[in-house]
């Protein structure tokens, strides 16, 4: 029995060594390939990690990358932009990214677009942070709290080279043959929204990806974003880009509590969501909550008045 055991053992570890040996093989090969990348989300997310060096740079969902112009802000201001926008992602994404830049690098301005519902509780925001899996290896003392938030145990799973790289691969392949255009992390839209497209969102809103319960974790993190910035003396402002539709945000729990604490923390916010020039403006915006480029050029040529102001 304890010949038997031996050698099952010792298969065991043959195994296991096998295991080791191919994923760090894979390894080599995925990383080399996912920093190949020259377009899309992960070229972009790879660049302000690894190598931006500009003065200001632009963090947040959609709204940021849809709506911030770097080529209207560098020839007001005189210094770089860079659009740091990621789709889809949410607080939780947007701390972590913003502690990896400043672990490197110190803008002399950030412009963090608030969405009004950052604050509400979110799993997708967790589950979204897979996006950050392949940077795992050279930042993992700063990845590790954010990605223990809601998994113990995320970190073991990490050690494995196909595990931080298992959902890259297609993003590699499907952005050779069809590169995504961004102009310094700008991606424009182009389409007018219409009276007929107004009714069919009306009528069939987006599935609301939270539910309206502050999130502790996220007014934390809030809090952290900001303190972040205040240790490596980076300048920061908060800005909530245009929407289409008028509503009274004075019962959001979210985005008065992230305007309490912007407040408390003396951080400028410039609230943009309800101003007359944009409301209602169906040339202005591709849907009722993103402007088309046409919009970004008109709210940029008015934020930069704001960002010259900061740069004093």
């Amino acid at each position: 029995m304890t010949t038997e055991i031996k050698r099952v053992t010792l298969l065991i570890l043959k195994f296991a060594v096998v295991i080791l040996v191919i994923d760090f093989c894979f390894g080599i090969v995925a990383k080399k390939l996912f920093l190949s990348q020259e377009t899309g989300k992960f070229a972009r997310s790879s660049y302000v990690i690894n190598q931006s060096k500009d003065a200001i740079m632009v963090i947040g969902s959609s709204h940021a990358i849809r709506h911030y112009k770097p080529s209207i802000i560098e020839k007001s201001t005189g210094k770089t932009c860079y659009n740091a926008g990621a789709e889809g992602q949410q607080l939780i994404y947007h701390t972590a990214l913003q502690k990896m830049l400043l672990k490197r690098h110190r803008p002399e301005l950030i412009v963090f677009n608030i969405d009004e519902e950052f604050l509400f509780k979110s799993d997708i925001a967790f589950s979204r942070l897979s996006d950050l899996h392949p940077y795992y290896g050279d930042n993992k003392a700063t990845l590790n709290p954010f990605l223990k938030l809601k998994s113990k145990y995320k970190d073991l799973k990490l050690l494995f080279k196909a595990y931080q790289y298992n959902s890259t691969i297609v993003h590699v392949l499907k952005y050779k043959f069809a590169p995504q255009i961004a102009q310094k992390g700008y991606r424009p839209l182009k389409e007018e929204m219409t009276p007929e497209k107004l009714v069919s969102y009306t009528q069939h809103p987006p599935k609301k990806i939270y539910t309206e319960q502050i999130e502790p974790i996220f007014v934390q993190l809030l809090k952290d974003f900001i303190s972040e910035t205040k240790k490596h003396n980076v300048k920061l402002i908060f800005v909530s880009s245009p929407k289409l539709i008028e509503r009274d945000l004075s019962k959001n729990e979210s985005f008065t509590t992230i305007q309490a604490i912007a407040k408390a923390e003396g951080i400028p916010f410039y609230n943009y969501l309800n101003k007359p020039d944009y409301i209602n403006k169906l040339d202005l915006f591709w849907d009722p909550s993103h402007l088309n480029d046409k919009g970004a050029t008109l709210f940029n040529n008015n934020l930069v008045k704001i960002i010259n102001k900061h740069l004093d």
